[in-house]
């Protein structure tokens, strides 16, 4: 019989990524209502150019965030904490409030619930490396990587400051279109190097490790 520790290994994290998947879905559903409700995008000017930018960043960010928790279910065993398991909630409340403020006019505001996407994805996946580090089925991989240091997550810090600072500056400058389309290609950049990250990561997980030496 197992034991529910091994219950918990076995079925939660598939739990919070069926979870995860009706968030995405519901999501997505208010992403595409969002882009048929916005006419704004077939006029042919600035405004249009802003507010498809607004939408490119937000689908790789959704994109982003599912290949990250897919990732760490094929990849790890662990026991999830109760943090773990409240992550996806918190990212979906964020999903659906950047989803709600998509527009030109709201630009600002808009970064600032990026940003803080962005900072509450990462600090989940941090809970979920912490967690899978202590399991001894996962030494396959850690055992050949240090653990992760306040360093490792400065390109994270940086891009969220940043975020914010241009949301603040384009709430202040009334919606500077240069600095707005600056600001979502700054996004567009680090969300793409996001993903570029998972997947390092991910080739590394699934690496044979080397031979036994005789």
């Amino acid at each position: 019989m197992k034991s529910n520790r091994e219950r918990g290994k076995e079925l939660l994290p598939t739990i919070i990524l069926t979870i995860l998947s009706m968030i995405q879905a519901l999501a997505l559903e208010l992403y595409w209502s969002k882009i048929l409700d916005s006419p704004y995008l077939r006029q042919g000017d600035v405004e249009a150019v802003i507010g498809w930018l607004q939408f490119a960043v937000m689908l790789q960010g959704f994109l982003l965030i599912w290949v990250l928790f897919v990732s760490f279910v094929l990849r790890f065993s662990w026991l999830p904490s109760v943090e773990d398991t409240l992550m996806p909630f918190a990212i979906g409340l964020l999903e659906f409030a950047l989803v709600h403020f998509t527009a030109p006019a709201t630009l600002g505001p808009w970064l600032l619930l990026l940003a803080a996407v962005f900072g509450v994805s990462t600090f989940s996946s941090y809970l979920t490396m912490r967690q899978a580090r202590r399991d001894p089925d996962n030494a396959y991989f850690f055992d050949r990587i240090q653990p992760a240091s306040w360093r490792d997550y400065l390109s994270t810090i940086v891009v969220v400051v940043v975020l914010c600072l241009l949301g603040l500056l384009i709430w202040l400058t009334d919606n500077n279109p240069v600095v707005s389309i600056v600001a979502l290609l700054v996004a567009l950049g680090a969300l793409a190097y996001r993903i570029l990250l998972v997947r390092r990561f991910w080739m590394h997980s699934i690496e044979k490790p080397d031979s036994p030496k005789v």
